[in-house]
């Protein structure tokens, strides 16, 4: 019998249940007896569900990543697991709770980087026996306890409430320092005080008078 296969597929063939080798691209004759196991070897991405993750303080912190991988090995992809993708993910949700319960929950957020790169070479070895190439793993959330974001947020807003305070404060010592130039050119110059009394009285509003009818 013929059987075709496209450029993303590979397929791993048995005969009588012995494995024979694998099979690239292209139309192939093979016995009637022959079994081919499909394999598409295009990248794909998996993201495991959320998991809440006890971190070295004691906080629950829900972590989530996405893992991009592919299949390098169809042969070992086929034959060392019955279920290797649920191998991967299982790899990879441990992975990740090691790298996060090291690490104080202030630290998980912005060691994001960090910590993808460290379950990326936790499960390279494991992914590498199932016939599996993890390319790239990041961390998409993570998400703090509702009290701890209450009292970020309490936080941010003092913060904001401190900053005005104080631009309030240079102000009105701006205000003071200017008051207290003027009274000390006064003080030394009372002249001055004269000259701006005369121009005060110099100022004449003209009205002009109303059209006679």
């Amino acid at each position: 019998m013929k059987k075709t296969l496209y450029p993303w597929e590979r397929a791993v063939r048995f005969d009588h249940g012995v494995l024979v080798g694998e099979l690239g691209p292209g139309r192939h004759r093979v016995p009637w007896r022959a079994v081919l196991r499909h394999v598409d070897i295009r990248p794909r991405t998996m993201s495991p569900a959320a998991q809440d993750v006890p971190t070295a303080d004691g906080v629950l912190v829900r972590v989530t990543v996405v893992v991009r991988w592919a299949v390098s090995s169809p042969t070992a992809f086929v034959v060392e697991s019955a279920s290797p993708e649920d191998e991967l993910y299982t790899a990879v949700q441990l992975a990740l709770r090691g790298a996060v319960v090291t690490r104080a929950h202030s630290a998980v957020d912005p060691e994001r980087q960090v910590i993808a790169a460290e379950v990326l070479a936790a499960v390279a070895a494991r992914a590498a026996e199932l016939g599996i190439s993890v390319s790239d793993v990041a961390v998409r959330d993570v998400v703090m306890p509702g009290e701890l974001r209450r009292a970020a947020l309490v936080e941010l807003v003092a913060a904001a409430e401190g900053r005005a305070a104080l631009e309030r404060a240079r102000g009105e010592t701006a205000a003071l320092r200017s008051l207290l130039n003027a009274a000390r050119l006064a003080e030394e110059h009372p002249a001055l005080l004269e000259i701006r009394a005369l121009q005060t009285a110099s100022t004449v509003v003209v009205d002009r008078p109303a059209r006679r009818r």
